[in-house]
């Protein structure tokens, strides 16, 4: 999977915003916040929860279940399931359930994005360099060549047999939604734990369980693009459950020649998307958010409005710049009033 940053470069897109450090009060008593952080899938990933009887042991085995998708999904990691897909895909790789799931759920995004959220872009970012030590700006005709290797409708899954196939030369990258599923993972196995209260942000992808506590959801704010620190004070939200994620053009880049080239590129064209500085997005899942705000990111304003509108359970926060902002109704909704 392509968690595509330099350590450097890693930058929380959402920042949370706390009364405190640990300790949160209500009415009645004092409800201290269980914290610990991991530098996980290229990110840091914090995981808060109530303090209380085996608190400590369930954000431990969250983050194991965590690391171990993380390994599972990296098509860096030699023994990753998504490796031994894009070595041997031409010939065919039994994979299990839980592989194909992400399959067939990248290729109903795919088609609900009209092609803009495609898995198989690997070939483009390796031809740009991302995820790599140096990136580059290729010719037209690399690009073209290399858009030939590039298409979901080229892939098949046959979800009898468990089994994926590539045609040759084609490689698949799960990095526009890993991170989603293996917070919503990590949120999984605190509840198996017996959580009933729970955050996890991993960097800027965050799902929530119930509230921060009795009566008071927990508080995200929207980072202003490129501005690091900076939130907008006017769209602070409340959220008890469901997830955010965001994706922008000042997260993962490069500049060539004074231009900035941001690692979110359309699959279809082969360049960068430049319609938009930032999307983020609130689903009920941090699966279904981290997908779509890549995919609409990609899709532009116009249609990426068309389909937060048609999708249910789907709200959006849409950054062309600073002057020029739309919010869905629902999004409306769960912006705090200051």
């Amino acid at each position: 999977m392509a968690f595509l940053v330099n350590k450097k470069y890693v930058i929380i897109t959402i920042i949370i915003l706390t009364v405190s450090t640990f300790l949160f009060y209500n009415s009645k008593k004092r409800v201290e916040i269980y914290s610990e952080s991991e530098f996980l899938m290229d990110t840091l990933v914090t995981i808060k929860v109530k303090d209380q009887s085996g608190a400590k042991e369930a954000v431990a085995q969250s983050f194991t279940v965590m690391k171990k998708w993380a390994e599972r999904l990296d098509r860096h990691d030699e023994n990753s399931a998504i490796t031994s897909i894009n070595k041997y895909g031409s010939k065919g790789v039994q994979v299990a359930s839980e592989i194909i799931y992400l399959f067939s759920a990248a290729g109903k995004y795919y088609r609900l994005s009209n092609g803009a959220f495609d898995i198989t872009i690997a070939p483009l970012l390796d031809l740009w360099g991302f995820g790599q030590q140096e990136q580059t700006v290729p010719l037209r005709e690399e690009v073209n060549k290399t858009l030939a290797r590039v298409g979901f409708s080229k892939l098949l899954i046959n979800q009898k047999n468990n089994f994926v196939y590539l045609k040759p030369d084609m490689k698949v990258d799960l990095g526009g939604m890993a991170k989603g599923f293996i917070v919503d993972k990590g949120i999984s196995s605190l509840e198996d734990s017996g959580i009933k209260s729970a955050f996890i942000n991993a960097g800027g992808n965050i799902r929530v369980l119930g509230s921060k506590y009795t009566g008071r959801p927990w508080h995200v704010g929207i980072r202003k693009p490129g501005q690091e620190g900076e939130i907008f004070t006017d769209y602070i939200i409340g959220m008890e459950e469901g997830s955010v994620a965001t994706s922008g053009d000042y997260e993962r880049y490069f500049t060539y020649n004074g231009k900035r080239y941001s690692h979110l590129l359309d699959p279809r064209t082969g360049y960068q998307a430049r319609d938009m500085q930032a999307v983020t997005i609130f689903a009920p899942d941090a699966f279904t958010a981290d997908i779509l705000s890549t995919a609409i990111f990609i899709m532009g304003r116009e249609e990426g409005q068309k389909l937060i509108n048609e999708l249910t359970g789907v709200e959006g926060f849409i950054v062309r710049d600073e002057s020029d902002i739309w919010l869905s109704e629902g999004f409306k909704d769960l912006v705090i009033n200051q």
